[in-house]
């Protein structure tokens, strides 16, 4: 009979396997939405990058953040969410 530590560790792993799958859909429902707001500024000829939005959206999370990361580590996330979103933007394709 397997050990009760690693029958717990098994669970775990589940669990985590669970949440990337939902962080990955999630991911890339944002990144739907964000192409949305591309062609509807481009219609419009509003320019893509937005500084303030940008700040204001970091902010707002890190306020929502109630742990156990720290808000360094929230906005590092982030900010790395909103570079590869930028990848995305430039894409002439999307």
């Amino acid at each position: 009979m397997e050990s009760d530590w690693k029958v717990k560790l098994g669970e775990y792993r589940e669990q985590i396997n669970d949440i990337d799958k939902k962080l990955v859909d999630l991911l890339n429902d944002r990144a739907v939405v964000v192409m949305k707001v591309k062609k509807l500024k481009q219609k419009e000829n509003l320019p893509l990058y937005d500084a303030r939005r940008e700040e204001e959206l970091v902010e707002s999370i890190v306020k929502y953040n109630k742990g156990p990361l720290f808000r360094d580590n929230i906005i590092q996330i982030f900010e790395n969410i909103l570079r590869n979103v930028q990848i995305l933007e430039k894409d002439e394709n999307l």
